[in-house]
């Protein structure tokens, strides 16, 4: 303890900042020092390919550069989808670190993206509140958090447009990461189910739409309780829609 309070020590005089004895429960440290010191100790490292440097290198950001994608469902009123990244490794390692691993660097880039994607929306349709995708409850139990849900709160904020979490699940699902288009239909049918009726149009928010079928369900469940379904939103998407 002695030699990692001198090795701190000698480290606060480089970067001139004040830390005195933290055994005794004394640090005072601004803000700006805290993270100088946390950088020290933990290098921010790229999401994509582990560099030393920033959250998304100058490589891996050729594979993480928002645009608008609109795609459709393929439901029997079809809505338009609205993304920003394409599905790539380099997605899928940002996606894992943000909902397996809750990192905030993560979690700021998909936020964006789909800030990107939710405007790209806006701009072509009217918007009066956000349906996140609910997680499988013993997945958000696992993660500590309603990711998706999270996430719509955040860009809706920033968007004016409020957040309800009114999808549920009232079955059991499957994982789906390895289930094809078949399998993840049937595995998603009906399982679904909207709490309550609310009126205005609806935007459905989700970090990743690969064929479409949980969108497709989730669009079913609303439109069930009479809510009008206008589009969906979401982060990344794999093109096409398989």
């Amino acid at each position: 303890m002695v030699d990692q309070l001198e090795s701190l020590q000698k480290i606060s005089t480089s970067k001139n900042l004040t830390i005195t004895n933290f055994s005794q429960g004394e640090h005072h440290l601004p803000m700006k020092s805290i993270e100088s010191l946390r950088e020290l100790i933990f290098p921010l490292r790229c999401l994509g390919c582990q560099s030393l440097g920033i959250e998304i290198c100058s490589q891996c950001r050729k594979f993480w550069h928002p645009r608008i994608i609109t795609t459709w469902s393929s439901t029997v009123e079809p809505f338009p989808i609205f993304s920003s990244i394409p599905y790539s490794p380099i997605a899928g390692k940002v996606l894992l670190a943000a909902k397996e691993n809750n990192l905030e660097l993560a979690d700021n880039l998909i936020g964006k993206a789909l800030l990107h994607s939710l405007r790209g929306a806006r701009s072509k349709l009217t918007i009066d509140f956000l349906v996140p995708i609910p997680s499988r409850k013993s997945v958000a139990r696992k993660r500590g958090r309603q990711f998706i849900s999270e996430l719509s709160r955040s860009v809706g904020v920033i968007e004016n447009y409020p957040t309800f979490e009114i999808l549920t699940h009232k079955r059991k699902v499957k994982d789906q990461s390895l289930l094809d288009a078949k399998e993840r239909a049937v595995n998603l049918e009906g399982a679904l189910s909207c709490l309550r009726f609310l009126g205005g149009r609806a935007v459905l928010i989700d970090d990743l739409v690969t064929t479409g079928a949980t969108l497709r369900e989730a669009a079913r469940a609303l439109r069930e309780k009479g809510v009008v379904v206008s589009a969906a939103v979401t982060a990344c998407v794999a093109e096409p829609l398989r």
